[in-house]
């Protein structure tokens, strides 16, 4: 009995050590601590195969090196370990974008709906997928149920579908998508709104829309794409004002 009780006290704290591996490691990667994440994703890994979580963040960590052959090692190996858990599918889908591979990632999109038919985030995934393959259509589904769902993903999915508005010629459904978004200081909507009245030649709304992008972004994702379009513009004569 008491040697029961011995490895029982023994598994349940390999089980709470593993477990404290794997959510520092994802502390320490959502801080961009790339070698430490991979310390202790390392550390679960090793405590045992039933903690092949461990390979979805060393998969990630790959990701974000752009080490892009390794990480989809990574995400293949926790597919086979985990096929029912659409992680590994989302992960996959995301690196086959980065990679420029859009036919592959539709196809690990959908089997991630297939698995978690619910998650707005997979809806996401679905869209951005299409989108990139520029089935507008589709994509626009997507993202409308994205955003008549709500939730953490709404704004993504508003402003994604505001895009597949403005490439489809429906500049004004896109505008009318994205004030009220830009108004309450989401930074990407002020991008993409941006490049509506870019697309209209409207240039001093163009000029505002990504001032606004660069104050609550100055270091965003599009920052440097609105310095230099705002030099060019006043470069062109267009608008005469410049950045500086």
């Amino acid at each position: 009995m008491l040697a029961l009780l011995s490895l029982s006290g023994s598994m349940d704290m390999e089980e709470l050590t593993a477990r404290l591996h794997l959510e520092t490691g994802m502390a320490m990667l959502q801080q961009g601590l790339l070698e430490q994440a991979e310390e202790e994703f390392q550390s679960a890994l090793e405590t045992g195969l039933e903690y092949s979580e461990a390979l979805l963040g060393l998969g990630m960590v790959s990701a974000r090196r752009s080490s892009w052959t390794a990480a989809e090692e990574y995400y293949r190996r926790y597919m086979r370990e985990c096929p029912e858990d659409p992680r590994g599918y989302s992960r996959m889908a995301e690196l086959f974008l980065d990679t420029g591979r859009p036919d592959s990632a539709v196809s690990m999109a959908d089997s991630a709906f297939d698995l978690s038919p619910g998650d707005p985030d997979v809806w996401l995934l679905c869209g951005r997928t299409r989108l990139e393959l520029e089935d507008l259509d589709e994509a626009g589904n997507w993202f409308s149920r994205g955003v008549d769902h709500g939730g953490d993903t709404a704004l993504e999915s508003l402003v994604l579908l505001a895009s597949v508005h403005r490439r489809s010629g429906r500049g004004h459904e896109a505008r009318d998508l994205l004030v009220p978004a830009a108004d309450a200081g989401y930074s990407p909507a002020c991008w993409e709104l941006a490049k509506v009245y870019l697309d209209w030649e409207d240039y001093m709304r163009a000029e505002d829309a990504m001032r606004r992008y660069l104050l609550l972004s100055p270091d965003g994702t599009y920052a440097d794409s609105a310095v230099l379009v705002l030099e060019e513009l006043g470069e062109s004569g267009e608008y005469m004002e410049t950045l500086y």
